[in-house]
């Protein structure tokens, strides 16, 4: 955890119709239903979120999922992640209009060879200025890998995989150019000093990379490496690789847990709390009234068909739970898909059913605070406490959940000295490291 006391806030987003909850294409304020496939509607919040959020942080997914009741009926019926667009080519134009945001994006190592990705993320990096952040995920869809790479790759290998693409695409990054290998001599010809670009020769169990990079080196050299994964193989994977988490914690005593494990497992590796940034999700109801708070969660919760979040846990879990008795025990249940979004439940403080999980999961495992702007920010400060960096913001409504935290919030925390303080500069800095470039105890340094 790092110890400035100020907060980042990332805005949480995806490129269809619902970010948070998907029925929320249900109420009138929400404008993403028609927005998300509108350049102006994405750049509008994002010169919005600028100076205010620290980043835009963009989910993704790679399938039409058939899980529940092993078809896609539920899936589109509900628009459960459904359509949804790529965000890799949005990054540019938001940058465009931005000047301080960063933008971090999704994408899978089960799916992107290193050297492809690797390009692509280089390009956005240097087009952003230094802005850009990777969410690396390892996919868990049963028809995501069947669509890309034909078979389903279990849970672990998925990681070890991932752990060999990084590598992979460290040495891109990091090794193949000198910082100085672009000379542009018009005098004897030389645009780039052949001395100064390498092979880097990568020869992993999982994937072979000779390079060399074709891009030069960038303002960050790498992305900033953001990773969710909360099962046993995933936090192993955080403690190595991430400099930054996004978690689900129902409870402070869940996080403060997580944060613990996470700082004995980065010692394993050379590194600390301190290296890492924890922010865990929510998801504000902030109004000048409890009353208006109130009102809005309501309206929200609402709008809400409780099948929608049997299908979205089915879809995430990787796992039919239309096979099972609403009251069944959830932590009785075997599951291959993504397990952080199960623990969330299997950590809390209550025993939850089937049932129970999925009505919550439709508006995803996070804590509500519903709200003045001065009792959801005494709430942030208690989670500051437990372990948090600051907060992913999951936003029912968009733009309206985050203006009002713009409008409402922002003036609480700032007054506490707690508002984030995006940097004039890389996405590296705005989070509170030393320079653009990653820590002397990252793996990409070895």
């Amino acid at each position: 955890m790092s110890d400035d006391a100020t907060l980042d806030l990332l805005a949480y987003a995806n490129c269809s119709h619902s970010p948070a909850v998907e029925d929320a294409w249900r109420l009138p304020e929400h404008r993403q239903p028609d927005g998300y496939r509108d350049i102006d509607f994405w750049q509008s919040l994002a010169r919005r979120l600028d100076g205010a959020f620290s980043a835009l942080f963009f989910a993704d997914a790679y399938n039409v999922a058939n899980t529940y009741e092993d078809s896609i009926r539920p899936t589109v019926r509900h628009g459960e992640q459904l359509p949804e667009n790529d965000p890799l080519p949005l990054l540019s134009a938001l940058a465009a209009a931005t000047d301080t945001l960063g933008l971090v994006t999704t994408a899978s190592t089960s799916f992107y060879p290193p050297y492809l990705l690797a390009k692509k993320l280089s390009t956005i990096d240097d087009l952003t200025d230094g802005r850009l952040g990777w969410n690396v995920v390892t996919s868990s869809g049963q028809l995501e890998f069947e669509n890309v790479v034909g078979e389903y790759v279990p849970h672990d290998e998925r990681y070890d995989r991932a752990d060999d693409h990084l590598t992979a695409c460290y040495g891109l990054w990091m090794d193949s150019w000198d910082d100085d290998a672009v000379v542009r001599d018009a005098a004897t010809g030389t645009y780039a000093d052949p001395d100064r670009v390498r092979f880097v020769d990568h020869d992993g169990p999982h994937h072979r990379v000779r390079g060399p990079h074709m891009t030069a080196p960038t303002p960050q050299r790498t992305p900033v490496v953001f990773q969710a994964g909360q099962s046993e193989r995933g936090r192993e994977f955080a403690a190595k690789h991430a400099e930054a988490t996004f978690a689900f914690h129902l409870s402070r005593d869940s996080l403060a847990d997580a944060t613990s494990d996470l700082d004995a497992r980065a010692r394993d590796h050379g590194r600390t709390i301190d290296d890492i940034r924890v922010y865990p999700a929510i998801t504000p109801y902030v109004a000048p009234t409890d009353a208006a708070a109130e009102a809005h969660h309501d309206r929200v919760i609402d709008a809400i068909d409780p099948e929608t979040g049997l299908v979205r846990l089915s879809n995430h879990l990787n796992h039919d739970y239309s096979q099972y008795d609403r009251d069944s025990p959830l932590e009785d249940i075997p599951v291959e898909g993504i397990r952080g979004a199960l623990n969330a439940f299997l950590r809390d403080d209550r025993e939850w059913t089937v049932g129970d999980a999925a009505a919550r999961y439709a508006r995803y495992p996070t804590p509500e605070f519903v709200g003045t702007p001065e009792s959801v920010a005494d709430d942030l400060e208690a989670w500051m406490d437990a372990g948090a960096d600051g907060f992913v913001v999951m936003a029912p409504v968009v733009p309206k959940t985050f203006t009002d935290v713009i409008d409402y919030l922002l003036p609480e925390l700032d007054a506490r000295g707690l508002a984030p303080t995006p940097a004039d500069g890389t996405l590296r800095e705005t989070l509170g490291f030393d320079g653009p470039r990653p820590a002397s105890t990252h793996p990409s340094r070895d």
